[in-house]
């Protein structure tokens, strides 16, 4: 079960703690008003009705889109890049949920930088370019979908973040072999309708083969078609 705090801020739904008190300091609104800036340039949304601004306070003034208990809301529409350099000052940041936007570009490498991050949801956005290598830094992150955008390259550092028990990547252009991931811990998975090649690890039979569907590459369990035996290595004269 995800362990998440009683008192949180969630904004778009992506939580912040906040252990000491509902106020927000100074430098959090700043960081949280850049990264609105940078996500919404010049569609209408970052405005005085939105009451994103650093003369009001996201808790006790009602930032649209801002809740300061359990009760998620959703703003759905937003356009831009991700601005992970103003989002990961705050370093209380815990979930951060993007679903269904329209946010285009890639993760910048500062994502490292959110190193309280237990969740991150991205799914059906306009996302492009490879996993940044500073993912699996964020030892803390528990579950993480990419699903649903136009990511490309491997996927082979994502298996060193050891408390990931969900991994949703399907639906995007992803290549190269699938790493192998602690399947024993693991409670989602999903990379179909990629581009994986080669045989698919031992998943403890934990996941069937819709996980790995719509990869013409992948051969083995769980999938029907079995893999090519190895090539015996040449012989080899005294």
């Amino acid at each position: 079960m995800d362990r998440i705090p009683s008192k949180v801020l969630l904004i778009v739904i992506f939580l912040i703690i906040f252990p000491m008190s509902n106020s927000v300091e100074e430098n959090v609104k700043q960081a949280l008003a850049q990264f609105m800036a940078n996500l919404s340039p010049g569609n209408g949304q970052n405005n005085q009705n939105w009451s994103w601004n650093l003369t009001s306070d996201p808790c006790n003034d009602e930032w649209v889109g801002v809740s300061c208990d359990s009760q998620s809301q959703t703003v759905y529409n937003f356009t831009g890049t991700l601005d992970a350099s103003s989002l990961c000052m705050v370093k209380s940041l815990a979930v951060l949920s993007l679903i269904s936007n329209n946010i285009v570009g890639i993760i910048p490498e500062e994502i490292g930088n959110c190193t309280s991050l237990t969740h991150l949801y991205i799914r059906k956005n306009k996302f492009v370019g490879v996993i940044p290598d500073a993912l699996s830094q964020l030892s803390n992150l528990e579950r993480l979908d990419i699903s649903n955008n136009h990511f490309s390259g491997v996927i082979s550092t994502m298996s060193r973040i050891s408390g990931l028990v969900s991994f949703l990547a399907q639906d995007n252009h992803l290549s190269g072999e699938i790493p192998e991931f602690d399947f024993v811990n693991l409670q989602q998975f999903n990379v179909s309708n990629n581009n994986f090649i080669g045989q698919i690890p031992d998943v403890q039979g934990r996941f069937d083969a819709d996980s790995f569907s719509g990869n013409p590459g992948l051969c083995g369990k769980p999938l029907l078609n079995t893999c090519p035996p190895l090539a015996a290595p040449p012989f080899a004269e005294p």
